[in-house]
C-alpha cells in the first residue's frame, strides 16, 4: 500500500454494517474513522444479499453518517456460493499456472467456470532437483458471479464503488492472526497453528492459519442469532431484551452476570444459552477434526474469536471447555499504530472484536 493511502473496509453482515477507515504512512496504520449501524431483518441472509434496494439505502445512509473519505471501499464475502480448494502444481510460469488452474478447476470446483469468478494464491513452493521437479501449493477460490454482482449493484445504487472484493477469511487473517516474521512466512509455526473464528449473526467464518498462510477455511451457517432466538422462545422476551441477556448474562463461565437478576434466573438463562451453543461448538469441533485429518504437521494450538458473537458473555470460557483448546478474543487493533477516529480508545477497545473483518479489508494489499 502506498504511503498515506486511505482505504475503507466494510463488513456487510446480516444484522449490521461495520466500517473502518485507515491511513497508512511511515509510522504504520492510523485509524481515522470507524462506524457501526444495525440493519433491519430481510436484507441479508447467510452471507448473501436478499434485498438490493433496501441494503443500498442503508449503506448510503451509513456512509454519510460515518464520515468516510471518497466513494470507494473494500468488501468481504462469505457464504455457501464460494468454493475454496488447495491444489498442487509444478513450478511453472505464472501465465501457464493460470491456464493449468482453470483446466483442473473444471473438475475440482462444483461451479461452471463461465458462471464463476476465479482467483488463486500461491501458498508455498518446494524446490526439486531437475527442471520441472519443484512443486507449489496453490489456494484456489471460486465464487458464483451472480452472487458477487449483487454486492456490486448494492454499492452502485448507494452511489459508491467497490474497489476490492475478498474472502472474509483472508481479511480475518490480516487483522487477527498473530504476527509472523518475514523469514517465517509460509513455514509451519513452531508453536502451532491458530484457528480464527469470526462469529456473525447468521454465519461464522473459520480459518486456520500458520506461518502467515491459510491452510483451511470454512463458512458455518450458525451465529449468535441462534442464541438470541433460543432465549426469546424460552423466556418469552423480545429480541432486544434477549440480545441484552446475551451480553450481560450469556453463557456459564468465570464472568458474573452484569444484569440485576436473581441467581436462579441467571442460572436458567445460562442453561438456555449453553444448550443453544452446543450445536455451534459441535460445528467448530468437526472443522478442527477435519483440519487435523489433513494437516498433521501444524496442529491447532489456540483459537482466537472475533465478531459480535465473540462479545457474548463468557464465550471464550465456554468454547475453551467445549473444545479443549485455549480460546481468547482476537485483537484486530494489534496493527493499528494510532487511533484518530472520533471513538475514544477505551470505547474502541470494547468493540474491537466487531472490527476484525472491516479492518482486515482496509489492510488489503498493504504490502
Amino acid at each position: 500500500m502506498a504511503m498515506n493511502a486511505v482505504r475503507v473496509g466494510i463488513d456487510i453482515e446480516q444484522a449490521s454494517l461495520v466500517g473502518a477507515q485507515i491511513r497508512t504512512g511511515r509510522q504504520g496504520h492510523t485509524l481515522t474513522a470507524v462506524s457501526t449501524k444495525a440493519l433491519p431483518d430481510g436484507l441479508m441472509f447467510e452471507g448473501e444479499v436478499v434485498d438490493i434496494d433496501g441494503l443500498a439505502a442503508e449503506l448510503k445512509t451509513f456512509w454519510k453518517s460515518a464520515g468516510f473519505s471518497g466513494k470507494r471501499f473494500s468488501v468481504g464475502i462469505a457464504n455457501q456460493k464460494i468454493v475454496v480448494r488447495t491444489m498442487e502444481f509444478p513450478i511453472i510460469d505464472p501465465k501457464e499456472l493460470r491456464a493449468a488452474i482453470e483446466f483442473q478447476a473444471q473438475e475440482a470446483i462444483p461451479i461452471p467456470l463461465d458462471e464463476a469468478i476465479l482467483d488463486y494464491q500461491v501458498l508455498s513452493t518446494t524446490p526439486g532437483e531437475g527442471e520441472g521437479a519443484g512443486r507449489q501449493q496453490v489456494l484456489i477460490v471460486a465464487a458464483q458471479r451472480d452472487m458477487v454482482q449483487q454486492f456490486m449493484q448494492v454499492a452502485k445504487k448507494a452511489g459508491l464503488t467497490i474497489e476490492g472484493i475478498d474472502l472474509q477469511a483472508f481479511a480475518l487473517m490480516r487483522s487477527v492472526a498473530p504476527p509472523v516474521a518475514f523469514v517465517d512466512q509460509g513455514a509451519p509455526q513452531a508453536d502451532g497453528a491458530s484457528a480464527l473464528i469470526n462469529i456473525g449473526a447468521g454465519i461464522s467464518n473459520i480459518v486456520v492459519a500458520s506461518g502467515g498462510q491459510p491452510h483451511f477455511t470454512r463458512v458455518v451457517n450458525l451465529g449468535y442469532e441462534s442464541l438470541v432466538q433460543s432465549v426469546m422462545q424460552n423466556r418469552g422476551v423480545d429480541h432486544q431484551e434477549a440480545d441484552l441477556l446475551r451480553l450481560t448474562v450469556g453463557l456459564s463461565g468465570s464472568a458474573a452476570a452484569a444484569a440485576d437478576l436473581e441467581e436462579a434466573t441467571v442460572g436458567e438463562v445460562h442453561k438456555v444459552f449453553d444448550d443453544s451453543c452446543e450445536g455451534f461448538a459441535d460445528e467448530i469441533r468437526r472443522s478442527i477434526d477435519y483440519y487435523h485429518s489433513l494437516q498433521q504437521d501444524a496442529p491447532i494450538a489456540r483459537i482466537l474469536i472475533s465478531g459480535e458473537g465473540a462479545l457474548t458473555r463468557n464465550m471464550t470460557d465456554y468454547l475453551t471447555g467445549a473444545l479443549h483448546l485455549p480460546v481468547a478474543l482476537g485483537n484486530p487493533l494489534q496493527y493499528i499504530a494510532e487511533n484518530k477516529s472520533k471513538l475514544p480508545q477505551q470505547e474502541l477497545e470494547l468493540i474491537a472484536p466487531r472490527l476484525a473483518i472491516a479492518l482486515g479489508l482496509a489492510f488489503e494489499d498493504e504490502e
